[in-house]
């Protein structure tokens, strides 16, 4: 969801005409509102393209759940098979049809390239997939009623980002929803905890630190090896609270309808290892790649040598799935790399490298260096950041950029240099606190905090939204990082 006026009026519309509507009508206001939303946001070709991927995965779903009721096994797997295939074909050639075109030399119109990719595309496929795979599985029995599919594909807090729900448990909360009460003093404070403290990582945190990464990343030979170095811790902070940001905004606002979605980010940077730091990075996805991936593939049951190549493979796909390019490609071999050499320390003298203190810096380290490929418009530029980061490659000198030009140091205000560096320092006292306490932060202040603390923090946290807030109209409102994936 962009940080639009009329997006918020859309939300409070809806929010209000779900609970002034008899309950058993509310669950199909949210498919209403979420369509639309989608029309809106995605325009008429992303609503397409979403109304067509749930409409092959209802009729699909319902051939493979007969044919599986019918003991006809292998007609069953073929079709469950097939129509995983076609959602692959889709995604990854939607994703990488234009890119290979160029590297073959081929033009593409610059109408057909307009087209671009649809918002959320990497998002509800990866849906669809699951929903197929848990059919032929015997998870989950096909769902015979296709508005309830169209549901769980367009919940528009989930549409744009994630995270990847699963059918089952989605749908029995959206059968549910009809009994949320709008006066639920409990739910209204966990939901509202949950969209403070994301909307400040995003517009205090994200979008604030995004200008002096954006900045150098447009001139990144200009700028010297400690400059860049301080550009990768940036873009580390930025890309968290960007994505955990929007993670716990859309928490909150399902929360509001009485539907709960899984929780994407669990302190990733407190981590031990890169190991552990993908079961608290991007939840959901870690869920789908170990389960659709990693376990069909043999997971860990055939020998180390063999666990290792399935993890490769792995985050070869989770890299493919986030981009077309080869930096993207090269992000998931290192983490893949990173993954493997970290369960193989446990197992040496060097186990105290991948836990404790020396763990906790090595994967911040490790996870900054690997970003760098993932921000960077192409390998190429990934090669040149990494080289600039070493002085004896870099000409510039050591501090080239760090210099204050018209009142803005590498494009930033000096009073906003401050506002970042303040609102870090919290974020990092609140994620060590959460960490302790085995609890995202939104939770702890409803389990844990008395009222006066409840209403003093969430007072100062949205003075600081609206005071210190990164805002902008039209095209100048930032997007969510992870839209474009």
């Amino acid at each position: 969801m962009l940080f639009q006026f009329s997006g918020f009026c859309f939300l409070f519309l809806t929010l209000i005409l779900f609970h002034i509507i008899p309950a058993r009508f509310r669950k199909w206001t949210l498919l209403a509102a979420s369509v639309i939303f989608i029309r809106w946001q995605g325009k008429a070709s992303g609503l397409f393209v979403i109304s067509l991927i749930t409409a092959i995965a209802w009729i699909m779903g319902m051939i493979t759940d007969r044919l599986s009721a019918d003991k006809k096994e292998k007609e069953a797997s073929f079709f469950s098979a097939l129509t995983i295939i076609l959602f692959v074909i889709i995604l990854f050639g939607w994703k990488y049809l234009f890119w290979a075109a160029g590297l073959l030399g081929f033009s593409v119109p610059d109408r057909v390239r307009g087209i671009g990719i649809p918002v959320g595309l990497s998002f509800f496929t990866f849906q669809a997939i699951s929903y197929m795979a848990d059919i032929r599985l015997g998870k989950i029995n096909s769902e015979k009623n296709p508005f309830r599919l169209s549901m769980y594909m367009m919940w528009f807090p989930k549409w744009m980002s994630g995270p990847i729900e699963r059918t089952g448990d989605f749908l029995k909360q959206f059968d549910e929803c009809g009994n949320t009460r709008l006066l639920d003093s409990t739910r209204v404070l966990r939901s509202l905890s949950y969209i403070l403290w994301g909307l400040f990582m995003k517009l205090v945190i994200a979008d604030r630190v995004a200008t002096v990464v954006d900045t150098v990343y447009a001139d990144i030979p200009a700028y010297g090896s400690l400059t860049l170095i301080l550009i990768a811790a940036l873009y580390s902070v930025q890309i968290y609270c960007d994505f955990a940001g929007y993670t716990n905004t859309m928490i909150g606002i399902s929360g509001l309808f009485g539907i709960e979605l899984t929780q994407n980010f669990r302190l990733p940077y407190l981590a031990e290892n890169m190991v552990e730091f993908w079961r608290r990075w991007h939840i959901s996805l870690s869920n789908f790649l170990k389960d659709y991936v990693y376990i069909p593939l043999g997971g860990n049951r055939k020998g180390t040598f063999r666990k290792n190549i399935n993890t490769m493979i792995v985050f070869l796909v989770c890299g493919a799935w986030h981009g077309a390019g080869l930096n993207f490609i090269v992000w998931g071999l290192f983490h893949g790399i990173f993954n493997v050499l970290a369960a193989l320390t446990k197992k040496t003298r060097a186990a105290f490298l991948a836990e404790g203190v020396a763990g906790h810096i090595i994967t911040c380290i490790l996870a900054a260096f690997a970003w760098i490929f993932f921000r960077a418009a192409s390998l190429t530029e990934a090669i040149t950041f990494i080289k600039g980061m070493i002085p004896s490659l870099n000409s510039t000198g050591l501090t080239a950029g760090l210099v204050l030009n018209e009142e803005l140091l590498l494009g930033m205000a000096v009073i906003d240099w401050g506002i970042a560096l303040i609102s870090i320092a919290m974020l990092i006292v609140f994620d060590v606190y959460a960490e302790k306490n085995k609890k995202i932060l939104p939770d702890i202040i409803c389990a844990k905090w008395g009222i006066t603390s409840r209403a003093v923090f969430l007072t100062i946290i949205t003075l600081m939204i609206l005071i210190f807030g990164v805002y902008g109209s039209g095209d100048e409102i930032r997007s969510f990082v992870y839209m474009q994936f």
